[in-house]
């Protein structure tokens, strides 16, 4: 071999170097310099409706202890959401766990993933197929039932989803697929109306497509038709595939809230070794985060509360206890409540720190969230405008911790200072003088 790597560091690199013409070398660039998380009291986003998961399948009836880590905001991380699954046959096997969320001030909504076999053209709720034309109206009356029922039994849902990912197909578990057009017809011919005559205000959700790369294919088809669209309520889809969150401005347009319904840390490879370390906390804490900001997104859900069969990483618990990806979660979740806004605050100061600020419905109240992706310490710098905050607790997820309140931190002139743990996602919780 020739002696490139035989006369030593110093003369490889300017031979590497001399191969590169002064205009074809690679541009050097250097790591964004710290700088402060401005959070601005007055500039407000959307409204945050909540955050949840779902007990499809596997949360049929969780313990009374389960229900209080789930649903309590005071020993728990208090989810506020709770997505339940519709069978085919028009009922739910998770009625207990609704009831126990009610319970604790949890709402509750629904999906369905397949209308029944003989309703459809494959004959069968698994692998796709479509909804026969001459079962619509059936379909759409024993959801519209369900609703009824649910309500009957102390459960009055907030939103019905049309159908769970309309634009995937598998033969594991229920599917039904629907092409955009279908779907807005289905909302505005059937079920909107069947919802409507069964005296059930529930709105409809949809398209909760699988991610956010199909999404906007459904959801312009349903902003597009002013009938469908006055029957929806929350704009949804899931996270899955990997896109990128965008935020769809012909929501706010209409009215309307967009909702992420649906993501797992395995993102969707339930054959994922489960992840009980902080690693997948900080994984699903920038999830939120970037739902939250990029998305603009009211309301964020993880997959399950409870583990199957398969392991994986897609619930929030196992072996009883919950995983530091919920309790990553509950930063959000245990102190951002139904009602606040997202407001104004540098999304990210520094490489490798994630931040987002939010504030109850009086502004008597901010919430600041900062995610340190790193496994290093960050020291950050913060200035808080708009309001007077005298003093705010850091309630920190890291390896070890589990939402633990740190001793206080003092405001001074509108600035403070804090080290961001490695690995970790912390709130900083305060009182706010107009």
């Amino acid at each position: 071999m020739t002696s490139l790597f035989r006369t030593g560091p110093l003369v490889a690199l300017l031979a590497v170097a001399g191969c590169f013409g002064s205009g074809d070398r690679p541009q050097y660039i250097p790591p964004q310099p710290p700088g402060p998380a401005e959070v601005d009291l007055t500039q407000t986003f959307q409204r945050i409706d909540g955050f949840g998961a779902s007990s499809a399948w596997t949360g049929g009836n969780i313990t009374d202890a389960m229900a209080d880590l789930f649903f309590t905001a005071d020993t728990g991380i208090g989810l506020s959401l709770l997505r339940v699954q519709i069978k085919p046959t028009g009922n739910t096997l998770e009625l207990a766990t609704a009831q126990k969320a009610v319970a604790r001030g949890a709402k509750v909504w629904a999906s369905p993933w397949s209308p029944p076999g003989e309703w459809k053209d494959n004959g069968t709720a698994t692998n796709g197929g479509q909804l026969l034309d001459e079962h619509r109206q059936d379909w759409a009356n024993r959801l519209a039932a369900f609703a009824t029922s649910m309500a009957a039994q102390g459960i009055p849902l907030v939103a019905l989803s049309a159908q769970n990912e309309p634009n995937f197909v598998t033969n594991k578990w229920e599917t039904c697929h629907y092409e955009p057009a279908p779907l807005v017809t289905f909302i505005r011919d059937f079920l909107g109306p069947a919802l409507a005559a069964s005296g059930q205000a529930v709105p409809v959700m949809a398209p909760e497509t699988q991610g956010w790369d199909g999404f906007k294919r459904y959801a312009d088809a349903l902003m597009a038709d002013t009938v469908a669209t006055g029957m929806i309520g929350p704009v949804a889809t899931h996270n899955y595939g990997g896109a990128i969150a965008f935020d769809y401005e012909p929501t706010k347009a209409a009215g309307k809230v967009l909702w992420e319904t649906e993501v797992s840390d395995d993102m969707g490879n339930n054959n994922m070794v489960l992840d009980t370390t902080i690693e997948s906390g900080v994984r699903v804490a920038k999830m939120i985060h970037d739902n939250m900001v990029k998305g603009g997104v009211s309301a964020f859900h993880y997959w399950w509360l409870m583990p199957g069969s398969g392991g994986g990483n897609g619930a929030l618990s196992a072996n009883g206890a919950l995983l530091p990806r919920a309790w990553a979660m509950g930063n959000w979740s245990r102190f951002v409540r139904p009602g606040f806004v997202r407001i104004a605050v540098t999304p990210q100061p520094q490489d490798y720190v994630n931040v987002s600020a939010f504030k109850d419905p009086a502004g008597t109240r901010v919430v600041v969230v900062a995610v340190n992706t790193l496994s290093n310490e960050r020291s950050q710098d913060f200035t808080i405008a708009g309001g007077t905050v005298g003093q705010l607790v850091p309630w920190t997820t890291a390896d070890g911790k589990n939402l633990v309140a740190q001793s206080p931190v003092g405001v001074v002139d509108g600035a403070f200072t804090y080290k961001l743990p490695g690995k970790s996602v912390t709130s900083f919780v305060g009182d706010v003088t107009p």
